[in-house]
C-alpha cells in the first residue's frame, strides 16, 4: 500500500480509515459493533426498531447525518455505549463490567448491613436503658414499702 504501514491484524474497515487518515466514520464504527455482536441487519432492525432500509443506508455510508435517536437505538440494541462510539470513553470488557456491577452490589449490601447494625446497636442500648430503669424502680419500690406495688 504505497509506503503506508498498516498493521496486519487491523480490521478491513479500519484499513480505509488509516489510509485516508481521517477519524473513523460513524458507519464504520456501527459496522464494527454489529460484527462484534454477530448480528445481521435484520436482527439489528428487530432489536432496535429501526427499519432495515435505514440501517442499510447508515451502514453503507449513504446517510451522512443519521438522527441521534436512530443511532442511539442501534447502539443500545447492540449493547454498545454512545460514549465509546464517539470516543469519550474506551470500551470496557464484559468481564470488567460484571466485576464492577458485582462490586457495586457488594458495596450496597455492606452499606445495608452497616445501617442495620447501627439500628441493632441503638435497639440494644434502648433495651439496656429500659432494663436499668425497671431494676431501679423495683429496688426503689422494695426500699419504700409505703409507696408502690410492694407494700409491707
Amino acid at each position: 500500500m504505497a509506503g503506508i504501514d498498516v498493521p496486519s491484524n487491523l480490521h478491513p474497515y479500519l484499513i480505509k480509515s488509516v489510509i485516508i487518515g481521517d477519524k473513523m466514520m460513524l458507519s464504520t464504527q456501527l459496522k464494527l459493533l454489529k460484527e462484534k455482536r454477530k448480528l445481521t441487519n435484520q436482527q439489528l432492525s428487530d432489536l432496535s426498531g429501526v427499519p432495515v432500509g435505514t440501517i442499510n443506508r447508515i451502514l453503507s455510508g449513504q446517510t451522512d447525518n443519521p438522527s441521534f435517536q436512530t443511532v442511539c437505538d442501534m447502539v443500545m440494541a447492540m449493547d454498545g455505549s454512545l460514549d465509546e462510539l464517539v470516543g469519550i470513553q474506551q470500551e470496557i470488557p464484559q468481564a470488567e463490567k460484571k466485576a464492577r456491577a458485582s462490586q457495586e452490589i457488594l458495596s450496597l449490601y455492606e452499606a445495608m448491613i452497616e445501617s442495620k447494625n447501627k439500628w441493632l446497636h441503638r435497639l440494644f442500648v434502648c433495651c439496656c436503658v429500659l432494663t436499668l430503669v425497671l431494676i431501679f424502680l423495683v429496688i426503689f419500690d422494695l426500699m419504700n414499702p409505703s409507696v408502690g406495688f410492694f407494700r409491707g
